[in-house]
């Protein structure tokens, strides 16, 4: 059993809105869409030349289920994590409001979740360090 499975099978016998995630061509259409929407937003914005990267990654959480219906998780969600580096060997967020307008960030949130089977979208604070420039 490798890595992800074995980190998978305890969070999901710990948190039932976990679900297994194939990488289905459905599930990888879902990213590459939420992925061109941010993009596309970040490059109107005129903010793409100040942002260093911003992975966006599609996680197998499902957010807001009624817990009282018996249900199998259905949806995603979606970090976005804009990051800030001269050299990759350490960096900073792009905090909204600070280095990316709050209204730039709002605007990637409402065209994302117009995609069908996303439950929310999560904006990821990390620097490097602790974190890595990737998103684990």
């Amino acid at each position: 059993m490798d890595r992800y499975q074995s980190h998978y099978s305890f969070l999901a016998s710990r948190i039932p809105d976990i679900k297994q995630e194939q990488r289905s061509t459905g599930v990888l259409s879902t990213l590459r869409q939420a992925d061109f929407e941010a993009h596309n937003i970040l490059r109107e914005s005129g903010y793409a030349g100040k942002i260093s990267q911003m992975p966006v990654i599609l996680t197998p959480l499902h957010f807001d289920r009624d817990p009282l219906q018996k249900q199998p998780s259905c949806q995603r969600s979606v970090v976005i994590r804009t990051f800030i580096t001269s050299d990759f060997m350490t960096g900073i967020p792009a905090t909204p409001g600070n280095e990316i307008p709050v209204e730039v960030v709002l605007k990637m949130v409402t065209e994302i979740k117009k995609i069908p089977g996303i439950s929310r979208i999560m904006y990821d604070l990390t620097s490097k360090s602790p974190g890595t420039t990737e998103w684990e």
